[in-house]
């Protein structure tokens, strides 16, 4: 017969945890229907990868693609690097379901949540659906590189039922009956669950008005009673989203799995550092992954299925301060990040009064989880200053102390001395602790990953995590083989989301897979400016090299980086996974 494509002599690891051999690989239909010695079988297509690594293609369930879907078909930041399959609309954000009247709304939370540059929404997104099943619909017909799942957000979902009053009162019994009947027409339509971050003030997501957003202020009761819907039906996962910065919330995700008695996918877990000395609060927080680790093993010993999406690959942040979110939720310091204008932060950073208040609540432990505080911060290009500009590439922490002057005045004064046009890197967004974080992927409930892929493109990229947990995990430390990485990035995830077809290179199974060369895998460690938004906007990238093609559905979308000009890529629905559902017997 004659294959749709061949993949010759390449070193697969199939993603099961199995050793790797050399093998072909033969596609039809998009499945993968044969592995071993295909002789002289013909293929339309064929691939040679000797010497090279054949893999399955990652599976990222956290991602906010859904505005850049629309004109980055292929996902590029995660393709590049592996990724075949992503989830989007979570943290409860998205875009449906969506009255017209709300679709500004809508616009600009994706603006101040996730960064989501307001003009390229403005001209990429049509606005064809107002249901979940019509934006279902929409998704469907889009041209795709990458395979795509949905969860319902429960934003847009609290604001299409309450309207403007979503946060000045409580929800009725009718309101919640009604958000429960379309959650019900939206798993029937392909939803994999439904997704909210539930923070309070704790949060560096805000609303369109640089307020919290809804769901970070609602009653827990709006998400339990849709909890009780998913154990009606018996399919469904939730993202919860109740631990970031200074917030911790297991609770909430704890009783949102007994509820439902379905998956819940508890959101971050992450290894921090920090200060020479640390305080009380900082030791909560240094501590908070092993104890998130504890907690889990208890609830799985109980019966509950709670999953831990963690933030475990080294990455970095490189903004000049409109560009930040770093600042939401930090007492004091928020005031400045809700100014609209330069202008505005000029006289604020300059307002002697607001400047000794910083000075005197400034905590090192609030800024921890997004990688340290000002002492951390790299000063990039000081424009415009000739102050300042000796120091470049220096931490503001040193300059400070070169200066015996207060971390935080130094840090407004480069504000002001550069007109807020100066660029500065944060190279330790996570814990370098190699031990800690093999501890972390090591655990059987973890979930690697988090790269946020389509948010904060001006100031944080995560799709190449893959690349880097294997160039650190596996090359460089050597702490877990290419065997088990593998099955932690694709096997894993898969298995957890109900995507029983994907995640493994096996006879039957889609055809996601990833060729690259092990020895020279990798990227730079400085973003590149790409200026490919709509309009001409811009955004940071991370280009990866030793990535020879990216396979989706038996159709090679990139090849050696760049896109092929396929859309293979397909809706998916998960949700439809096995579960313990009598927690009085589990936990007996």
């Amino acid at each position: 017969m004659t294959y749709d494509l061949i993949v010759r002599n390449g070193t697969i690891v199939d993603g099961t945890g199995a050793g790797r051999v050399v093998a072909d690989l033969a596609v039809s239909d998009g499945r993968i229907v044969r592995i071993g010695d295909l002789g002289q079988q013909k293929a339309l297509k064929e691939i040679d990868a000797m010497g090279r690594i054949v893999a399955p293609g990652v599976i990222d369930l956290h991602t906010h693609y859904d505005a850049p879907l629309h004109w980055d078909p292929y996902a590029t930041s995660s393709s590049w690097h592996g990724t075949t399959s992503v989830v989007m609309g979570n943290c409860g954000f998205g875009y449906a379901p969506c009255r017209p009247e709300h679709r500004e709304r809508y616009m600009m939370m994706m603006v101040n949540t996730e960064q989501v540059p307001y003009e390229s929404q403005k001209q990429a997104i049509n606005w064809e659906w107002e249901s979940f099943p019509e934006w279902l619909a929409h998704l469907r017909a889009m041209k795709k590189g990458i395979n795509v799942g949905m969860f319902l957000p429960l934003n847009p979902l609290l604001v299409y039922v309450k309207g403007d009053e979503v946060k000045s009162r409580p929800t009725t019994d009718a309101e919640r009956a009604r958000m429960k009947q379309l959650l019900n027409e939206a798993m029937d339509a392909g939803a994999s669950g439904f997704s909210l971050s539930l923070l309070g003030n704790g949060n560096g997501h805000v609303d369109f008005d640089g307020t919290p957003v809804p769901t970070d202020v609602m009653d827990p009761e709006d998400a339990y009673c849709l909890a009780e819907l998913l154990r009606e039906r018996g399919d469904g996962i939730i993202q919860s989203l109740v631990q970031l910065r200074m917030e911790s919330r297991p609770d909430i995700s704890e009783k949102l799995a007994r509820i439902s008695g379905r998956p819940v996918i508890h959101n971050v877990i992450m290894a921090v550092e920090g200060s020479d000395n640390p305080t009380p609060a900082q030791l909560e927080l240094i501590n908070r992954w092993k104890n998130t680790l504890d907690w889990v093993d208890r609830m799985e010993k109980e019966g509950l299925e709670i999953y831990l999406q963690s933030v475990t690959f080294r990455g970095w942040a490189e903004f000049k301060i409109e560009e930040s979110t770093l600042f939401n939720a930090v007492p004091v310091f928020e005031e400045f990040s809700r100014c609209k204008t330069t202008s505005e932060r000029m006289a604020l950073a300059q307002n002697a009064e607001w400047r000794k208040a910083a000075r005197e609540s400034y905590r090192y432990e609030y800024f921890i989880p997004t990688g340290g505080g000002f002492e951390k911060y790299i000063l990039g290009s000081a424009i415009g200053s000739e102050t300042y500009q000796p120091y470049e590439g220096m931490k503001v922490g040193d300059i400070a102390a070169k200066l015996d002057r207060h971390v935080v005045d130094v840090f407004f004064d480069i504000l002001v001395d550069t007109h807020m046009q100066v660029d500065f890197v944060l190279a330790e967004a996570q814990s370098r602790d190699g031990n800690k974080i093999e501890q972390i992927l090591r655990h059987p409930r973890v979930i690697a990953g988090t790269s946020d892929g389509g948010a904060h493109v001006k100031m944080f990229v995560g799709g190449q995590y893959s690349t880097d947990l294997i160039n650190w995990m596996v090359k460089e430390d050597k702490r877990l083989t290419l065997e088990e990485m593998h099955n932690i990035l694709s096997a894993r995830p898969a298995r957890m989301f109900g995507f029983h077809d994907r995640g493994t290179l096996e006879e039957g199974k889609a055809a996601d897979i990833v060729i690259y060369d092990l020895d020279t895998l990798g990227f730079e460690r400085k973003y590149v400016v790409a200026n490919d938004l709509p309009g001409g906007d811009w955004r940071r990238t991370v280009p990866a090299r030793g990535v020879d093609y990216v396979i989706v559905n038996g159709q090679v979308v990139m090849d050696h980086g760049k896109p092929s000009g396929l859309f293979p890529g397909q809706y998916m629905t998960g949700g439809d996974v096995a579960v313990v559902t009598d927690f009085a017997n589990a936990a007996e």
